[in-house]
């Protein structure tokens, strides 16, 4: 949590109503998510009593396991819903024209989007994803429609929701974290009704008192995937000790009767935060979406479509651990996405830009001296023209020379750090243009502020690059590289 992200929070707490954090949204919200409510049997890692999960507000499906024996009813109908849904944006396929750094790409014109209440109901999906995969397809039911099929999207979803920035999975209780701050805990923000209740309170009482409210859960429930405790004694034992008793005694109608009861007892406990669910989708699409988003959702299509012809081409499940490698390449991957997201969300949000002036990852400086004719010399040793001007600063510099920095009123020239230097009050800091120049013969005036000007500046998203990674055959066989052909060689006796 930021210094900045802190204060404001401390002043939500002393206000008692939540104050916004950023007025633009950096994930895109499908016109048509599915919403997914899990509900866990009590006792068991990843067996679900029930669902309640749909695209429309007033037509939840709920979908409920009997009290004693398996699930696979309820599995078989929670894949049947989820991938259908799923296959409803395996239709369409929109080309993306080559580009100098790629090729022509085909994608979907859509991607599914699932929205789950908090963080602990998206990696109870996930846990429920790596349970399911590996099963064998039952017999009677379309593949494409199974439960196992079911766990290799969950399992894909759960993955992706790790890249900061993509939108195929998320959690609301985190969306609404990012835009508002409460003054509660990080921890108590995981409650959906608590955080709605800052966000949006009922009339003539403050979020704070809200909040309190709802943290009750006798009055309300936990948005789950676990049940709460009361909730397990009071009303569920009663249904399944009944349950058991008419089983027992052969009373078939009496047990129907009992998985009424239970639906409906269900029904009453998931129902408000199936509506809370709507209510805090509501406010963040009352949010502008901003140009990077749309750019990371055409990335999740492009994923997603690659997946799906994975899986359509029968494709084996994910496996349980990634090999050296590849866990290497992953771990890669998701350290240059949080720092390119980071990145492109300081240059669309003032309130993230705001933040990065706080850590020394952003400055802004005056515009003290200027050098329009200053050259240098590429790697194949021609002259180039590279602008240089000098500029003052008084914030706070973590940046240190060869920085590619990018100013966010213009975001297609960019920038280098050539020299720092502190000074009494600030830093002295040397700043080369190294686009949009010109030539030696026409230079372009233009990539010189004007003496006086005040710039600010932050790491542009292309700074952060992978680490380079040695090819299958250049990688050692204790690395999930080839195995030597030759026997291992004996380990050298120590010296005495």
């Amino acid at each position: 949590m930021s210094l900045l992200t802190t204060i404001i929070k401390l002043r939500a707490a002393q206000t008692e109503r939540a104050l916004p954090l950023s007025r633009v949204r950096h994930h895109h919200l499908s016109h048509r998510p599915l919403i997914v409510i899990p509900l866990n049997r009590s006792g068991e890692a990843a067996s679900p009593l029930a669902l309640m999960l749909g695209t429309h507000q007033h037509r939840p499906h709920l979908l409920v396991a009997p009290p004693r024996g398996t699930n696979s009813d309820l599995l078989n109908d929670t894949a049947a819903v989820i991938n259908t849904y799923i296959q409803g944006f395996q239709q369409e396929i929109e080309t993306r024209p080559a580009t100098a750094k790629r090729p022509v790409q085909e994608l979907y014109t859509d991607a599914p989007q699932i929205l789950v209440p908090n963080a602990p109901s998206a990696q109870y999906l996930q846990l429920l994803g790596r349970a399911l995969r590996f099963r064998p397809p039952p017999d009677g039911i379309d593949p494409t429609l199974s439960a196992p099929r079911l766990g290799q999207w969950l399992t894909y979803l759960s993955d992706r929701r790790e890249y900061p920035g993509s939108a195929l999975m998320l959690a609301l209780t985190d969306l609404l974290a990012t835009h508002w701050a409460t003054g509660q805990s990080p921890m108590e923000d995981t409650n959906l009704a608590a955080i709605l209740a800052w966000i949006d309170p009922p009339l003539h009482t403050t979020g704070l008192r809200a909040a309190l409210d709802a943290d009750n859960p006798l009055l309300h429930r936990p948005a789950g995937p676990t049940t709460d405790p009361s909730f397990d004694s009071i009303e569920l034992d009663r249904i399944f000790k009944d349950f058991d008793t008419a089983r027992t005694s052969g009373n078939t109608e009496a047990q129907a009767h009992h998985l009424a009861d239970l639906r409906q007892t269900l029904d009453a406990y998931l129902r408000p935060t199936w509506n809370n669910a709507w209510t805090a989708l509501s406010l963040l699409q009352g949010l502008p979406q901003t140009p990077g988003a749309n750019k990371r959702w055409t990335t999740d299509k492009l994923h997603f479509t690659q997946q799906s012809r994975y899986i359509d081409d029968g494709g084996r499940p994910q496996p349980i651990n990634d090999h050296a490698v590849q866990a290497a390449r992953r771990l890669g991957q998701l350290e240059q996405a949080a720092a390119n997201f980071e990145a492109e969300r300081a240059l669309e949000d003032p309130f993230a830009l705001a933040e990065r002036h706080t850590t020394g990852e952003a400055f802004t400086g005056t515009v003290v001296e200027t050098d329009p004719d200053h050259t240098a010399l590429t790697d194949k040793g021609n002259l180039t023209l590279r602008p240089r001007f000098t500029l003052h600063t008084t914030d706070p510099l973590r940046l240190e020379p060869g920085h590619t920095l990018v100013t966010p009123d213009n975001t297609k020239r960019r920038y280098a750090i050539c020299e720092s230097t502190p000074q009494p009050g600030g830093s002295r800091i040397v700043m080369q243009s190294n686009t949009h120049n010109g030539t030696l013969r026409n230079p372009n005036r233009d990539a010189i502020p004007d003496l006086g000007a005040e710039m600010c500046f932050t790491t542009a998203p292309e700074y952060f690059q992978q680490p380079q990674f040695p090819t299958r055959e250049n990688t050692p066989w204790t690395h999930g590289g080839p195995p030597d052909d030759q026997a291992s060689p004996q380990p050298a006796e120590e010296d005495a």
